[in-house]
């Protein structure tokens, strides 16, 4: 089953740095306001393309999808130490700006169910066209984290606290994401 999404191939081209094959999915927040059609993710590539960053992918609270067509082996900074090795996948959300408290966030993530099934259906897909395992990484194994995991290990990742994954400690449903991921690769969700 053919993924839709918004081809954002054009902007995002010339923010590449190389190309390398990928064996992670790293999964990130921004901190965002939720617009309505896709005016929330063509602000968030502007934002990035202008800053010289780059994202493969990217989903919003709508479910709409957005995807860097022919850039899957592309390096873009997106999640410093693991840049050369990883898929960035971007979720545009307001949840860091409406509580900073993770009960709250974690509550606000559950209700974004429309996003977290975007997200699932986008990283079966990029897992099935590069050979990306479904499963859980801690930021240093191949499979699919947090940028908030990421952080723990490298220190070019600057702290980031996006996708603070639930079983540690924080508020993003991460194995959610990955079981719902499991189900669409299996019905066969493809870029």
């Amino acid at each position: 089953m053919k993924l839709k999404y918004k081809n954002i191939h054009d902007p995002m081209e010339d923010c590449v740095h190389g190309v390398s094959p990928k064996d992670m999915i790293v999964l990130h927040e921004t901190v965002s306001h939720d617009l309505p059609g896709y005016k929330d993710i063509d602000s968030v590539v502007a934002y990035l393309d202008a800053k010289d960053y780059g994202i493969h992918g990217l989903t919003d609270a709508e479910g709409n999808i957005a995807w860097a067509y022919g850039l899957g082996r592309a390096i873009f900074w997106q999640a410093g130490g693991v840049n050369v090795r990883s898929i960035g996948i971007e979720q545009v959300s307001d949840v860091m700006l409406r509580s900073p408290l993770n009960p709250v966030r974690k509550a606000i993530w559950v209700a974004r169910n429309s996003q977290l099934r975007a997200t699932a259906k986008l990283v079966a897909a990029v897992s099935q066209a590069h050979n990306i395992p479904l499963v859980y990484s801690d930021g240093l194994k191949p499979g699919i984290t947090s940028h908030w995991d990421v952080s723990q290990h490298f220190k070019q990742s600057q702290g980031h606290t996006d996708c603070w994954p639930v079983h540690k400690g924080g508020y993003y449903p991460i194995y959610e994401v990955i079981y719902l991921a499991r189900g669409y690769a299996k019905i066969g969700y493809s870029l």
